[in-house]
């Protein structure tokens, strides 16, 4: 045996898989292996490409990454590289790039597939151990990780379900009850946060603003910025009569913090009980729906553009008046009430209408429920969009 041969038997050793292999086989193993320096940054193997060797780390570090993505660092002496393929017999599952100058040692892949399929020789049962240990290694290992992200899973969905609660006792606590313009309300997100925002507050002595905004996209992120227009409303809306103002406000305000891709559309008007008027402003939402006499109608619309998208002058939101007669019913909606999920037909605006109109007079709840159920009839997996609705009665 050469002095080199010497000095991978030494190495070998090392390796806490082969601790159980004995002088005799550990020699045998160093006869078919050699030893390998990789530089920084070469690729030592691709992912679904044939693997042609099993490496065992001597020292410096390597990078695992799968489908591209960043993985785990393995840098201990004696890791294994490249033995996944050996056992399972095909391509190499992931890729491996030398973080540093890596020195290996380098035992041929096909010779040990030969004396794994040779039952007779005198390595094989070794071998057996050998992939058997590594096998047996891996899955506590992948076990310990599961019950590390199960944990970490369930405290992540804790916690959301708490930002859930606290998100809906700030919308709650800012819907307040018009005597004469009692208000119906039915909130579900598609994920547990959600990007829909809704308000019922006093503006002014003898007003109340009348909110209901969509941010683009649901879940965290759209949750996050729900908040931030709901609370430049707050800020922004109490004492001032002009609906317009407010919304051009907010849509500067929005554009600091708004990434692309992101705006939310919304519709705010403030209500009068005395005269029974609403004055508003649409902000790119859809029209809202009164019905009155059995019959549905849209609201003129107060045109604008969505918030947080661009700057806007003088002109840039217009504002709209509508008086309510007793009996009238206001609904105010977001677009998952009337669109399915992607692939159902629910007829669109015009069918929510007509849906509406098929039951005016139920209760409000009852109105609330059924059209739910309805929109729920064109998504049997559930809701892929926030859905809220705002159902006004004129008393």
């Amino acid at each position: 045996m050469t002095h080199d041969q010497d000095t991978i038997v030494h190495l070998l050793k090392k390796s806490r898989y082969l601790k159980p292999f004995g002088e005799s086989k550990i020699r045998q193993l160093a006869v078919i292996s050699r030893r390998q320096t990789l530089d920084r940054g070469k690729v030592l193997m691709r992912q679904d490409e044939p693997n042609r060797n099993v490496y065992i780390i001597i020292k410096g570090s390597v990078s695992v990454f799968v489908d591209q993505e960043f993985v785990y660092t393995l840098c201990r002496s004696g890791d294994i590289l490249g033995e996944m393929s050996v056992i399972t017999g095909g391509p190499s599952n992931a890729t491996i790039a030398a973080d540093m100058t890596v020195d290996l040692i380098e035992i041929p892949s096909q010779t040990l597939k030969q004396i794994h399929g040779d039952a007779a020789h005198e390595l094989h049962a070794a071998l057996y151990q050998w992939f058997s240990s590594i096998l047996t290694d891996k899955l506590y290992k992948i076990s310990q990780k599961a019950k590390r992200f199960e944990q970490i899973n369930r405290q992540l969905h804790l916690d959301l379900e708490d930002a859930k609660t606290t998100q809906d006792k700030i919308f709650l606590s800012q819907t307040r009850r018009i005597a004469t313009f009692p208000m119906t309300l039915k909130c579900e997100f598609s994920n547990i946060l959600g990007g829909d925002f809704y308000a019922v507050f006093p503006v002014y002595p003898g007003a109340f603003g009348l909110l209901i905004g969509d941010v683009a996209g649901h879940g965290t992120g759209a949750c996050i910025i729900s908040m931030m227009i709901f609370n430049l409303f707050l800020a922004f809306a109490r004492g001032e009569s002009s609906p317009s103002k407010v919304v051009e406000t907010v849509n500067h305000m929005s554009l600091e913090f708004m990434h692309q891709g992101k705006f939310a559309t919304l519709f705010y008007g403030i209500y009068r009980p005395e005269t029974q008027t609403l004055t508003y402003t649409n902000a790119g939402h859809h029209p809202a729906l009164v019905l009155r006499n059995g019959r549905t109608m849209a609201l003129p619309d107060g045109y604008g553009i969505p918030v947080g998208i661009l700057q806007t002058g003088s002109e840039g939101y217009s504002e709209t008046s509508f008086t309510f007669a007793s009996g009238d019913r206001l609904l105010l909606f977001t677009d998952a009430v009337f669109e399915g999920n992607s692939g159902a037909d629910t007829g669109g605006f015009s069918s929510l209408a007509r849906r509406i109109e098929s039951i005016p007079f139920k209760s409000s709840r009852a109105v609330a429920e059924d059209l739910f159920h309805w929109r729920l009839g064109f998504s049997p997996s559930g809701l892929n969009d926030d859905y809220t609705l705002m159902i006004f009665d004129q008393l």
